[in-house]
């Protein structure tokens, strides 16, 4: 029986003592907080989003798989427009918040932040531009893009695998593929590393120069036409000022900054200092789309969704009451380890795509095929082409400090390239 502290009907802001959602992202054993919380409050907990200035920044964690799906798929009770946030309506956030960076008390322009036609008006020109891609393409661009930094690591070498090649493949790919070159490319990277920071002020700068850029290449690409996705997006008749469509070109910006580095990064890291995933990989056994796929099932790269809801009404979830204004967090991790769905068995998960990692619903990933593809091509080419040996022990190696991302911070390694067969 689900044992609880309190009853289902306290107000998320009378809960004290919460754990911070960054502290259970960058711990060695998340699934251990899952656990606990789960078992002391049920499917839905009360967390520390971030704390600033003494201020604590409440909401809840959807720890269950049918309670995420249930929050995912319901644009009647749960809203991604944080103008429905009772801290936003109420102006309870304390200034500089990265939350508040993140979820604006008056939305961007994007699908992203709004629900139901203007979200479907938002989202149509992005859905047609990344379905009008040429796969053949972008797979033949990535693998250039990882023959690059393959060449730019040498023929051996020593040092952090994620800032070496993990980092500059997921985004350069994902860049490139909107359109813009190397060098503008690197500019975006130079910022996309604040987006996850924690600290607003870095954050809004980062969002202000990468809408700069991308502002910048959208009137272009107008200009000069292409088959890129930012050439597709910049002639939609959808949009209704190039804000709209920066903003919706930032969203697969960030995603690589944030989602691709992650899955690259834990599945090289798996294959890397796991033997026995390893040898199913090596032997045969494990695809590298059904090794991606485990990876995704459990270490989840997205910990927490970075895009909160907000309760459009007093509703129960989980057993629990939420009130109009809550915030809620979508536990991606816990939900894809959630025990009335996870049985433990690995071959359970083999090609089993039914995890959390893409969201479900109207506001699911729009690019799941393009991120798998980029991923699965960054890490065959690696494995491909580089020995690689990690130096330190797995225990040993820290997480990055994020409450939405979860992946190694560095991979010390040393590598050498495989001679290439004549």
């Amino acid at each position: 029986m689900t044992q609880q502290t309190t009853g289902g009907t306290a107000s998320l802001e009378s809960h004290t003592g919460l754990t911070s959602l960054t502290e259970i992202t960058s711990s060695p054993d998340p699934q251990a907080h899952y656990a606990r919380l789960r078992k002391q409050w049920g499917a839905v907990a009360p967390v520390e989003i971030e704390r600033k200035d003494d201020v604590v920044v409440p909401a809840w964690l959807v720890l269950g798989h049918a309670e995420n799906c249930q929050v995912m798929r319901s644009e009647l009770d749960y809203s991604r427009n944080a103008a429905n946030w009772r801290w936003n309506v109420e102006n309870l956030l304390p200034p500089g918040t990265a939350i508040g960076t993140y979820t604006p008390s008056v939305p961007r322009p994007t699908a992203f932040y709004h629900d139901g036609d203007e979200r479907k008006r938002l989202r149509e020109p992005l859905d047609e531009a990344l379905a009008a891609l040429d796969e053949r393409v972008v797979r033949e661009r990535t693998t250039d893009m990882c023959e690059r930094v393959i060449d730019r690591m040498g023929p051996s070498g020593s040092g952090d695998l994620v800032k070496a090649y993990c980092r500059p493949i997921g985004f350069l790919a994902m860049t490139t593929t909107l359109g813009f070159d190397l060098e503008t490319g690197a500019m975006l990277m130079a910022d996309a590393a604040s987006l996850v920071s924690g600290d607003g002020d870095r954050v809004a700068k980062a969002q202000a120069n990468t809408a700069g850029i991308v502002l910048e290449h959208i009137r272009q690409r107008r200009e000069e036409g292409g088959e890129d996705l930012l050439s597709r997006l910049a002639v939609h008749p959808n949009f209704a000022h190039d804000g709209e469509i920066a903003s919706s070109a930032i969203v697969p910006v960030s995603a690589a900054a944030i989602f691709l580095t992650a899955w690259i990064t834990e599945t090289l890291h798996q294959v890397l200092a796991d033997r026995s995933f390893a040898a199913r990989v090596s032997g045969g056994r494990l695809t590298l789309d059904g090794t991606l796929d485990e990876v995704l099932w459990r270490r989840s790269p997205i910990a927490q969704s970075p895009a909160p809801r907000f309760a459009l009404n007093d509703v129960e979830l989980g057993g629990r009451r939420i009130r109009r204004g809550d915030a809620l967090v979508l536990g991606i991790a816990a939900a894809n380890r959630d025990p009335a769905v996870h049985t433990g068995d690995p071959w359970d998960e083999v090609d089993n795509r039914s995890h959390l990692s893409w969201g479900t619903g109207p506001h699911a990933c729009p690019a799941p095929r393009l991120a798998r593809l980029i991923a699965r091509t960054a890490v065959d080419q690696l494995l491909r082409h580089m020995d690689v040996t990690l130096t330190e022990p797995t225990d040993d190696l820290p997480w990055a400090a994020s409450a939405w991302v979860r992946h190694s911070e560095r991979l010390p390694a040393t590598w050498s390239q495989v001679p290439t067969a004549m």
